[in-house]
């Protein structure tokens, strides 16, 4: 009897395995044991081949040559993936190997990963599969003594397979489309356009915004338990005439008033879930800073470098039962290091019965993100390392503990008629929460006295606050995070909602590249936390939108793509179907970009960045610079993009000509390789410096371009 050739998705996947089954010899690319081979994908080997793979013309890009709808897609190795896939080849066409097992992960896209291998390679063996969603030893011994034929599983390939070739015509078409329509790169897909048109729809929001003046009004009351304040609340809490908050001030400065209410609740606050990878991103982002592509990196290297945390790339934050030996050894290690006093003591077990943590049914492809047990070496992990490390053991350990309880009071006080309402929160038991004490910058505490009802009170001090309505803030990469994980509430229809509610844009492991995409492409710049859309970004959903009938800047279409493709899973849609209405939609699009105007769409794209300081004349922007429009007739004004190792944003270099200074920068790199931060300083000659404040008066030092 032969072996099995077991196919996994990352080398740390087949090692694990190994481990779970014994006795297995190291083959450098392969392992072997008595029953199987081990060996793994790295990711994606194999996708789908490009338009000038089928015909050399496509080669052209020429709105005459779309749509590109090949009758059978193509597949070819992803760049440097060749060796791999000879190691996977030679023991597939081995006479010692009778079957395969498919050990991608369990989910729809890794059953493509491993179909698109299969399918290049040519194989005709048996095949089966391995589904984990827990990579205990336990877990995965009872994987491989429950395999499946490949099979059971030919639904959810379909599904996989039409994702991939519907985002393959859309993009392809679309991109070309919109590239040639307007003679400018334009970068277009099911997934980034949604993404893009929620930072451009806020940024419309911000721009047409006119703020509001408003008055608030509060009042200092002296009790026989002590001082309070409260703010003016009838219904409405501000005004937005002047002259009559100062009528209620005028009215209640001085007077005696009472006691109307005098409430006080106690509130249990439960723990937050584990992390899945989008809320870890998301913490990463608004605690340190960091971009949810960094995030996944750090992840990523402490999975499978360190292994010291499960897999990252889920969207689970959940756990199945049989995790608990897991657990037990998870807090045994944690007693060992550093986190004695949070770790030794809790009753754990007791957490079998938290929905909130131990629920089978949300646990589909992988788990939640958790420490794996293995003992951390603190110093060995970078300073970037250690805080997302810090963050997943918090996380972690927090979910056994008891709730947080609060106490709530609120004092509602009538003065002359007017009504004025104290609230205060304080923290009574910490509960999970004594995880987080130590980091997290705690409010100071307001004190409201405890008052009976009827209480009289004299008002000691009265006063008005002039306010402004504000723009809605611009999305950091935390909240963006979250629209795409919430995208439904985008759409209006209610089903769809629903279905995106569930599923979201993108997947957690694509949501980072997604953003990161977007930023490569110019329609989106990154500054420190924040996200601004670009003029060729707004300019492309204005174009997108723009077009009758079109859903590509809408969450719509992937709420429709992933209806259609759970219906396929479960066999109540057909793949045909599915393809020839993406292959519709793709005419579509090119015949509706075929016929807009173009008009004056690439200027718009590259309005100017503002006025050169040496001859007044348009500043714009290029691939390496912003430089001033009349450098033909020798004006030598230009910026470089990159200064000292730091990029600039367009915003930065808009204030830089608009103010003549930046605000402070941080990330550039000295000679030596030390960062620093400056701000950045135009001088009389147009020339670009920077300034350092925190010396004796201003040090400066001049820019000596690129790098």
């Amino acid at each position: 009897m032969g072996k099995k050739l077991v196919i996994t998705e990352k080398p740390s996947v087949a090692s694990d395995i190994a481990k779970a089954l014994g006795k297995f010899e190291n083959r450098k690319e392969y392992l072997e044991g008595k029953e199987y081979f081990i060996t793994w994908a790295l990711g994606h080997l194999v996708t789908l081949a490009e338009p000038e793979d089928y015909d050399r013309k496509f080669k052209s890009w020429r709105l005459s040559l779309l749509p590109i709808i090949p009758e059978t897609f193509i597949l070819k190795p992803i760049e440097g993936a060749e060796k791999r896939l000879e190691v996977i080849k030679g023991l597939l066409v081995s006479p010692e190997v009778d079957g395969v097992v498919n050990a991608c992960d369990a989910g729809r896209e890794g059953e493509l990963i491993f179909r698109y291998i299969y399918e290049f390679l040519g194989g005709e063996k048996p095949v089966w599969r391995l589904w984990l969603s827990s990579m205990t030893k336990e877990a995965i011994r009872k994987a491989f003594a429950e395999l499946k034929t490949a099979s059971e599983y030919e639904l959810l390939a379909h599904a996989a397979k039409c994702r991939s070739e519907g985002d393959w015509l859309v993009g392809i078409n679309g991109t070309r489309a919109f590239t040639t329509r307007y003679k400018i790169l334009l970068s277009v897909g099911r997934v980034q356009t949604p993404t893009l048109a929620i930072l451009v729809h806020r940024e419309r929001e911000i721009q047409d915004f006119r703020p509001t003046t408003y008055f608030e009004v509060f009042a200092e009351f002296d009790s026989p338990q002590g001082k309070y304040v409260g703010k003016w609340h009838n219904g409405e809490d501000r005004f937005f005439e002047e002259q009559k908050a100062q009528e209620v001030l005028e009215k209640v400065l001085g007077k005696r008033g009472q006691v109307s209410d005098f409430s006080e609740q106690k509130t249990a606050e439960a723990h937050p879930l584990l992390y899945d990878l989008t809320e870890l991103q998301r913490d990463a982002n608004r605690l340190f800073g960091y971009s949810a592509q960094r995030t996944l990196d750090i992840a990523q290297r402490l999975y499978e470098h360190y292994k010291l945390i499960t897999y990252p790339r889920t969207s689970s934050r959940y756990l199945s039962e049989d995790l608990m030996p897991q657990v037990e050894k998870s807090f045994s290690m944690l007693e060992r290091c550093g986190f004695r006093d949070f770790a030794t003591g809790v009753d754990f077990r007791r957490s079998l019965s938290d929905r909130r943590v131990f629920d089978r049914s949300k646990v589909s492809d992988h788990h939640a993100i958790i420490p794996t047990g293995e003992e951390i070496h603190w110093e060995s992990l970078s300073e970037s390392e250690k805080k997302v490390m810090d963050l997943v053991v918090r996380r972690f350990l927090s979910v056994f503990y008891p709730d947080a309880l609060w106490m709530h009071r609120t004092i509602k006080t009538v003065v002359e008629g007017e009504r004025f309402v104290s609230k205060a929160k304080v923290l009574l038991e910490a509960g999970w929460r004594k995880l987080y004490r130590e980091e997290e910058n705690e409010q100071e505490e307001i004190y409201l006295p405890r008052l009976e009802k009827g209480t009289e009170v004299d008002v000691v001090k009265a006063w008005k606050e002039e306010k402004e309505t504000k723009a809605p803030p611009r999305y950091t990469e935390a909240a963006l995070l979250a629209a795409m994980e919430g995208a439904g509430r985008f759409v209006e229809d209610e089903e769809l909602r629903e279905i995106l509610k569930e599923s979201g844009i993108g997947t957690p492991a694509t949501r980072a590249s997604i953003i990161e995409r977007l930023i490569e492409v110019g329609y989106v710049e990154r500054e420190k936390k924040t996200l601004f859309p670009t003029p060729k970004g707004m300019e492309l959903i204005n174009l997108v939108e723009n077009i009758p009938v079109l859903e590509l800047a809408s969450p719509q279409l992937t709420g429709e793509w992933e209806k259609k493709l759970t219906l396929i899973e479960k066999g109540a849609f057909a793949r045909e179907v599915f393809m020839e209405e993406i292959k519709k939609l793709t005419v579509e699009i090119v015949e509706k970009v075929r016929s807009q105007e173009t008009g004056n769409v690439r200027e718009r794209m590259n309005s100017p960045v503002g006025q050169c300081p040496l001859c007044g004349a348009p500043v714009y922007e290029s691939k390496k610079s912003f430089f001033c429009s009349r450098w033909k007739e020798g004006c030598t004004f230009s910026v470089w993009k990159n200064i000292a190792g730091k990029n600039l944003s367009r915003r930065q270099v808009q204030e830089l000509l608009l103010r003549g200074k930046t605000g402070k920068i941080a990330g550039f790199r000295s000679r030596k390789g030390k960062r620093f931060a400056a701000y950045l300083v135009l001088n009389e000659s147009g020339k670009v410096e920077f300034e350092f404040l925190q010396k004796e008066g201003a040090h400066v030092t001049e820019e000596k371009g690129e790098g």
